[in-house]
């Protein structure tokens, strides 16, 4: 389900569905959003502090559901990722959701969040850029972070060229993933986004590689890797073997491994992941993979 285009003198509603804001983080987000043209709306519970949380599940759930339902806000950004989103699925109203479609603008944790509101209304979120991507001093936020958020909020037609091929092919199909543990934490339950004739996206930040194995081999004896019609593979930022590193292969050992197996469209090494430089995309929107050519092209035309 489409988003409007989010342009100057929009509202963005800032909550925290994961974990809490850093010290001083509300007023340089604030600040940026007012300065680049936005109007700007607080959770009520956004810096409050609960186990891992910023606050109950009560309470973030609260402030996602008002912001829905505010006709003033046009999109919620999130303040952080953490963790924490996927337990305030069960208290959302997916009925009003669906009713008043608006984007989360989020990334790492806020894939559960994005993902299970998709499975349930097939909206269309943002993913890759949240509010810690916001620095204290000019440039404030990474150039191709900067560019490719503004024309996924502007809804502007843009191309993304980088990555190597794994298996080359094109195709054009809706986006769904994120955040690789994020949205494998779904599967199985009633917020588990539907994987068949998508392009699945994943990257993973701080995991051992043994993790990142089995996550992987969920993913294929479930039946995802035979239902999506391709993969997007992303970065792995510090996901080296610190507990077993005789034992462990690298985490581009487990990559080259797994992308034998893996027999659709797919590239790898895609700018999109826990770096200070990565590309927003559009989840739930289609995107068209040309894996021979490495491109990711964006479209909002006849959408």
């Amino acid at each position: 389900m489409k988003y409007k285009r989010i342009t100057k003198g929009s509202t963005i509603g800032l909550i925290s569905p994961s974990s809490p804001p850093d010290l001083g983080a509300i007023e340089i987000v604030t600040g940026f959003l007012k300065q680049q043209g936005f109007k700007v709306k607080l959770g009520r519970h956004i810096t409050k502090e609960g186990l891992f949380s910023a606050g109950s599940d009560q309470e973030r759930a609260e402030d996602v559901m008002r912001f829905f339902l505010d006709t003033e806000v046009d999109a919620l950004m999130v303040t952080r990722g953490g963790v924490g989103s996927i337990t305030i699925l069960p208290l959302l109203d997916f009925d009003a959701i669906y009713h008043n479609p608006k984007p989360i603008i989020g990334f790492s944790d806020t894939t559960a969040l994005q993902l299970g509101i998709h499975a349930k209304t097939q909206s269309v979120s943002i993913t890759g850029f949240g509010g810690s991507d916001i620095q204290k001093e000019e440039p404030f936020v990474d150039a191709f972070l900067s560019e490719t958020l503004n024309k996924c909020l502007n809804q502007e037609n843009y191309t993304i060229l980088q990555g190597s091929t794994v298996n080359p092919g094109t195709v054009t199909a809706p986006l769904i993933g994120g955040n690789l543990m994020s949205f494998v934490n779904l599967m199985g339950t009633p917020f588990q986004p539907k994987f068949r004739d998508t392009i699945l996206l994943f990257e993973e930040v701080l995991i051992e590689p043994y993790i990142i194995e089995g996550m992987l081999s969920q993913l294929y004896v479930s039946g995802v890797f035979e239902q999506v019609s391709g993969i997007i593979i992303g970065s792995f930022t510090g996901c080296e073997s610190k507990l077993f590193p005789e034992d462990s292969g690298t985490i581009d050992d487990i990559i080259n491994d797994w992308s034998h197996k893996i027999k659709v469209p797919c590239i790898r090494d895609f700018p999109y992941g826990h770096t200070d430089s990565r590309c927003v995309l559009p989840l739930g929107h289609k995107v068209t993979l040309d894996a021979t050519n490495c491109t990711v092209n964006i479209s909002f035309d006849g959408e």
